[in-house]
């Protein structure tokens, strides 16, 4: 297995972050309500509990919730800046240069459900039929919105965010079969025409999550420029030296010969991989030595094994006599707090990780917490 850490914290925000993800996980949820609503008021379903135009009513509403969390998902994604995707690229398809076509397949499916809004609303004005025309791009923007999901987020493989995908998937492909089943249709070649369409799209969205966005390396295979990805690397890594130097210069002595803080200096060790677990959890061990001290640094992080390397879940770092956490993690860069006793510092390790040798270097700062 190839030993290597991948990111979980490191975005302008990290706040902005988890709202970001979040409202493209609820708009993707709501928008698959929404379809199902709408072919289950097509069928013209109905009982004494839910009449015709409950349906019709929540499938309005939930269409109104579902842009409110597409025009947040926006907002926070660009107001996060970690990556650099702007206004126009939410609303230009392919032109972001982060992820490019699943970005511009997000866009995409956020014009495709404007103009759905807009002649909704203009529904009197420009006649039924080509009101009808317009509110069948629904249906094509669904498995857009789903790719997009998948191709451009960052925790696709996590296990909450798979079985949103999967119940998304399901609850509609299940709607539209449903709907070709008990619904209307033209002749017999309609509806297996129909059915023949949901199962292209069903299989082709788990071949493509399979291949793609569930396999190790995603970000590298993702489309985004390796400049890209080097320069996103090397602001997390400016963003950590800069907390780090910012803290109030001190020589206090540290505990029991470690070095005194501020200070910089090399490290090397070794790295060990375990796992995974019954959980599906792979555990990373650094365990290092600092430059002209006999005390040890050892890092354990353990998560799920994502995009070359384990997605943090859960850490524990030793600094000589101190114990504490990871705090942010960009590749390899990590960001630690230790403490012991009276004594707080804050870590900042620069690493070089080489799977074939097992070995570990770079360099390592710290500063007053």
């Amino acid at each position: 297995m190839m030993v290597g850490l991948v990111s979980t914290v490191g975005h302008g925000s990290s706040d902005l972050w988890y709202l970001t993800r979040a409202a493209g996980l609820v708009s993707l949820v709501l928008l698959s309500a929404t379809l199902v609503l709408g072919l289950v008021a097509s069928v013209g379903w109905t009982t004494e509990r839910w009449p015709r135009f409950l349906s019709q009513s929540v499938h309005r509403n939930l269409s109104l919730y579902c842009l409110a969390f597409i025009g947040l998902h926006v907002v926070s994604t660009v107001a996060d800046g970690y990556v650099p995707i702007s206004v126009l690229d939410a609303v230009i398809p392919f032109r972001s240069q982060y992820r490019p076509m699943y970005v511009g397949f997000g866009a995409l499916a956020f014009d495709m459900l404007l103009a759905v809004a807009i002649t909704s609303g203009l529904r009197r004005r420009i006649g039924t039929s080509a009101w009808r025309a317009v509110h069948w791009v629904a249906y094509v923007c669904w498995p857009i919105a789903v790719v997009h999901g998948l191709g451009s987020g960052s925790d696709s493989r996590l296990p909450g965010a798979l079985l949103v995908f999967v119940a998304c998937v399901g609850s509609v492909a299940a709607a539209v079969m449903w709907r070709l089943a008990a619904g209307r249709a033209p002749s017999a070649s309609w509806r297996l025409l129909g059915g023949l369409a949901v199962a292209f799209v069903v299989f082709g969205i788990s071949v493509f999550a399979v291949a793609g966005p569930l396999r190790a390396g995603w970000s590298h295979r993702s489309g985004t420029s390796p400049k890209l990805l080097a320069e996103l690397a090397g602001s997390a890594t400016t963003t950590y030296s800069r907390h780090a130097s910012s803290s109030t210069p001190t020589r206090a002595a540290s505990a029991s010969g470690l070095p005194s803080v501020p200070f910089s200096t090399t490290v090397t060790g070794s790295v060990s991989t375990s796992g995974p677990n019954a959980n599906g959890d792979t555990t990373v061990l650094l365990s290092m030595r600092l430059a002209d001290t006999t005390k040890r640094l050892t890092v354990r992080i353990t998560g799920p094994y994502s995009d070359g390397g384990v997605s943090m879940r859960s850490s524990a770092v030793g600094f000589g006599p101190m114990s504490g956490q990871v705090t942010a993690l960009q590749g390899s860069v990590v960001a630690a707090t230790v403490s012991g006793a009276s004594v707080s510092v804050n870590l900042t390790l620069q690493l070089s990780i080489d799977p074939a040798s097992g070995s570990v270097s770079g360099q390592a700062s710290g500063s007053p917490a």
